[in-house]
């Protein structure tokens, strides 16, 4: 196995992950108000006609933007990757969020184009494609270093293979918990309902527990890295 394998495997997972993720965000509420607000300009009567055009250029826009940043071949480039496909993905999260805050400031009224399952498969393909380039990148440095020291080719494969093993079975669970988590929301909310009913101020103690969590978790993996 060469280095040049895992920079195919990359480019498969970037490109893929990022048109999913655009294909995404076309269909979501924001975007098309967007496309309401360039409608109703004067380019309007050209931008309701091109609307199939103007999808197009644009998926394959962030298509070639994500390919590049693959192309840098370093953290900082998967970095990019990751961040923009959070910003695809992140109009969808708004038309299936059960506090409208944007709507505050916007006349949105969430419309889904796309089920509550596409959204979870989709943020699903997009965290394991973090996952994925954060430790391939790893295995290339690795391979790298290894081979600057004079080890030997069959050496090399053995440990890269065992490091993709790994990471295989890291993405398989990564995968599995979160589906999990998914599934059980909806049983834990119904059971933490009646609980939480009987407080005051319900959302200011579920914001502190989650909040708490999350800080908890942190810190364990920060600890982790170290």
């Amino acid at each position: 196995m060469k280095t040049g394998f895992l920079r195919t495997i990359e480019a498969m997972v970037a490109v893929a992950s990022t048109y999913m993720a655009a294909v995404t965000m076309i269909q979501t509420t924001l975007y098309h108000k967007l496309l309401e607000k360039l409608v109703g300009s004067p380019f309007g009567p050209w931008v309701e006609g091109n609307l199939s055009l103007i999808n197009l250029a644009i998926i394959l826009a962030l298509v070639a933007a994500s390919f590049t940043f693959w192309k840098r071949g370093d953290e900082a480039g998967f970095s990019r990757i990751f961040n923009l496909n959070m910003l695809l993905f992140f109009p969808s999260i708004l038309d299936y969020s059960t506090f409208n805050w944007v709507g505050l400031i916007f006349d949105l009224e969430p419309t889904p184009g796309v089920s509550h399952l596409w959204v979870f498969m989709v943020g699903l393909l997009l965290q394991v494609t973090y996952l994925m380039l954060r430790y391939t990148i790893r295995i290339r440095h690795t391979w790298q270093e290894l081979e600057a020291r004079g080890a030997e080719e069959p050496d090399l494969e053995n440990i890269a293979q065992g490091q993709l093993g790994y990471l295989s079975l890291l993405t398989c669970l990564t995968a599995l918990i979160t589906a999990g988590v998914y599934w059980a929301a909806p049983i834990i909310a119904e059971a933490a309902a009646k609980p939480l009913s009987q407080l005051s101020t319900p959302h200011l103690a579920a914001g502190i527990a989650v909040v708490a969590t999350l800080g908890a978790s942190l810190v364990f993996y920060l600890r982790g890295e170290a």
